[in-house]
């Protein structure tokens, strides 16, 4: 670590020309003025938000307009004094042309000077006149404005780790997740997430060691916070002291303190509010805000230590270990406290990522019907979620988060559920602008894995696998990481390294049954149905070992769908039921085994299934563009009733690209499905322009069956409509992917 107590830049700097100074206020670029006092960026009036470290990065540019500025020019001024990675400037500098470009011609107006660094080639003014009136972010939000000279604008605010000196280990950890949650009332304060603070000591490589001294004052640095709040809990006699301090981010000098004595262990929480109270107070907030946001810790969160407790080390194994570990210890939480909001929140994002979704429905409903118990800033997120995972709705669901990131615009977990509602509409590019935006304000192994998602899907395989590796290589074990490097691996066709994500995961319960899985789908893909039918039936029996019933299902009901798609029948149908009759409450069970019993030809239970999907998620996206069109074309089809096929179908045209929810399998069923129907239909070469909609994009099918099946269906479709030698390339690219096939699939027809 270098240079800890080096002078911490504000985004407020008076060492940049400011609106009282002989310089100039703004600096103008073709539609656009950037005030150099405010860091504040407007096209005409529109205020553009900028994160502190690229208004930075913008304004050196614009100062150096014409001249190269050197990736060292760009770390000394928007890092001072602290040592980071080169992909910091890369991440801002991407910022800006996302931003910038499509006002500037197909080149943008910052020019990468190879070797060198960067230039704004675009021809800057400046100008002191006062600029037009417009709405600035401390405007528009109260919580925004300063509370005090103690605070940054953003009122930036790090949670040390609080000292346990009681020899009560349910102490350990609690206070300062009980502090984290408290202060999370206040609307002047912008709290460093457990999810940021555990990212950046990866990066430092400091994982693991406790936040106090240089650790915190470093990762204040890094952050731009100009507060960290610190403290101790001791015993005396029977009572219990709290002390709290909050320290200069940049000397580590005690700025205020507070103290609050408990009589009894049982009043520890009681009088950790008065002295988070004291302390905000203290800080500068208004005693009208603490009027208005001073519920009491066991109103917005527990009474409970022990709950408290539980949950503490939930979530610290959530981001050490992933879902898996975190889950027993977020159950015994809401064991001890039926109440605790927090919690229900947290199991539901753990179930959802691991494909329970009808658990993580039950418990997103239950925080939700308790949000009046959470904090402003997490009924935000519970009012999000809700509409993820509960009621399906997408575009409500985008409309949440948006409120959710205008009131914490430096909460990246807003801009990560952001982005995968962008995924699930097939709005890639938007999907990943979310991610990066989200990655550039903290890096989780969930933010990684959906930016590399992204990538793979937009075709960057390069960069998806950079990223992966970057990540693995910080210390993050998370599945969701090896899953995707799996795939990523099996895009080039890199067995070794297929393997090794393998191995990494094997004997982690609940969780080495996705990696079997995803070989169950590469076999597959392979035409090696015997070894998928077994890799299948050894991910369903780790999958109930682990007590996921759900997502053994699941499995079941995507074996048979693959059993479906090369005309076993049988094999399909006996998969299908038998996911049904062990879960039948669950959605992605539900989807997939429709489909699969509709392509295999047994529609005796579907207009059933889907008439209760149709009558109780009425609002969901998924199933009412995605899944359900693709079963009513598929029996369409069974009927050999090409035009229903094709009608049913269009309202999924906007989800061609989508990513099925709520787990990934199925993907781009409904060009597939369209491509077929038109064939049917006589209408051959448009079929073929659907098929190859699936072979164009391996990066967003993967190891899918549907991609090397597309390439037979539009060798059909091609040759159907003359172009007998684009057929013939079709046949034979098939035949490649097919080399090893079994003996079962020795004849083309037999596939057909």
């Amino acid at each position: 670590m270098k240079n800890v107590r080096a002078r911490l830049e504000s985004p407020m700097s008076t060492t940049h020309p400011t609106a009282s100074s002989n310089e100039a206020v703004s600096s103008l670029f073709g539609p656009y003025r950037f005030e150099i006092a405010t860091r504040s960026l407007f096209r005409a009036n529109e205020f553009l938000p900028l994160t502190p470290k690229v208004a930075e990065t913008l304004l050196l540019l614009l100062e150096q307009a014409g001249r190269v500025v050197t990736k060292e020019q760009l770390l000394e001024r928007v890092w001072p004094g602290v040592v980071v990675e080169e992909g910091g400037i890369a991440n801002n500098i991407s910022a800006l042309r996302k931003l910038l470009n499509d006002d500037f011609g197909e080149d943008g107006p910052i020019a990468t000077i190879a070797r060198r660094g960067y230039r704004f080639a675009v021809e800057v003014h400046q100008s002191s006149a006062s600029a037009p009136a417009a709405v600035t972010p401390q405007q528009e939000s109260p919580a925004m404005a300063p509370a005090s000279a103690s605070a940054t604008d953003r009122n930036a605010i790090l949670i040390a780790d609080i000292e346990n000196k009681t020899g009560d280990a349910v102490f350990d950890e609690t206070i300062k997740q009980a502090l984290m949650l408290n202060l999370a009332q206040s609307p002047r304060f912008d709290i460093l997430t457990d999810r940021k603070v555990h990212s950046l000591l990866r990066m430092m490589d400091r994982a693991g060691q406790p936040v106090i001294g240089d650790v915190a004052l470093e990762i204040c640095q890094r952050t731009g916070t100009r507060v960290a709040i610190t403290g101790s809990i001791f015993a005396l006699d029977d009572d219990f002291a709290i002390g709290l301090f909050a320290l200069d981010g940049e000397t580590g000098d005690i700025l205020v303190s507070e103290q609050a004595r408990a009589k009894g262990r049982g009043e520890v929480l009681h009088a950790l509010d008065r002295a988070a109270l004291g302390l905000r107070e203290k800080l500068g907030e208004s005693l009208a805000s603490l009027r208005r946001h001073s519920m009491s810790f066991d109103e917005v969160a527990t009474s409970s230590l022990e709950a408290l407790k539980a949950y503490t080390v939930g979530r610290r194994e959530w981001l050490q270990q992933g879902e898996a570990a975190a889950m027993p210890h977020l159950l015994r939480a809401i064991e001890l406290d039926p109440q605790f909001v927090s919690t229900y929140s947290a199991l539901s994002l753990c179930c959802n990522n691991m494909g329970e979704s009808a658990n993580a429905n039950m418990y997103m409903q239950k925080a939700f019907d308790l949000r009046d118990r959470a904090t402003a800033r997490e009924r935000d997120r519970i009012q999000g979620m809700y509409h993820i995972t509960v009621t399906g709705d997408a575009h409500r669901g985008l409309d949440a988060l948006r409120s959710w990131h205008k009131n914490y615009p430096n909460d990246a977990a807003a801009l990560i559920n952001s982005g995968n509602l962008y995924s699930v509409l097939g709005q890639w590019e938007k999907a990943l602008d979310h991610g990066e935006r989200a990655m550039a304000l903290e890096t989780t192994a969930v933010d990684a894995s959906n930016v590399a998602l992204a990538y793979l899907a937009l075709g960057r395989h390069a960069e998806a696998r950079g990223l992966l590796e970057k990540t693995l290589a910080r210390g993050f074990d998370a599945l969701p990481l090896h899953l995707d490097a799996y795939l990523e691996a099996f895009l080039r066709g890199d067995s070794a390294t297929m393997q090794r994500h393998v191995d990494a995961i094997v004997g982690r319960s609940g969780e080495e049954d996705f990696l079997i899985a995803a070989e169950a789908d590469t076999a597959a893909w392979q035409g090696r149905y015997a070894r998928a039918r077994d890799l299948s039936r050894r991910a369903i029996e780790s999958a109930r070992r682990a007590g996921a019933i759900e997502m053994a299902a699941t499995w079941q009901a995507q074996s048979a769908l693959r059993e479906a798609e090369v005309g076993r029948r049988d094999l399909a149908q006996a998969g299908a039921h038998a996911a049904l009759s062990t879960m039948e409450s669950s959605l992605q069970v539900v989807a997939v085994a429709s489909l699969a019993l509709a392509r295999a030809g047994d529609t005796s239970r579907i207009a059933e299934m889907t008439a209760k999907l149709d009558r109780e998620l009425p609002n969901h996206t998924q199933i009412q563009r995605y899944w359900l069109p693709c079963i009513r074309a598929a029996v369409a089809l069974q009927a050999e009733d090409a035009r229903g096929a094709i009608e049913a179908l269009e309202p999924a045209i906007a989800m061609d690209l989508a990513l099925p929810t709520p787990f990934e399998s199925g993907f781009m069923y409904p060009p597939y499905l369209r491509g077929e129907a038109l064939l049917l239909a006589g209408r051959a070469a448009e079929a073929a322009i659907e098929f190859r909609k699936l072979i164009a994009r391996p990066g967003l099918v993967k190891n899918f069956v549907l991609f090397p099946l597309a390439h037979l269906g539009a060798a059909k479709a091609l040759a159907a409509s003359g172009a007998t030698d684009e057929a013939a390339v079709a046949r034979t690219t098939f035949l490649e992917l097919w080399k090893d096939r079994d003996g079962e699939f020795a004849s083309i027809a037999s596939v057909a």
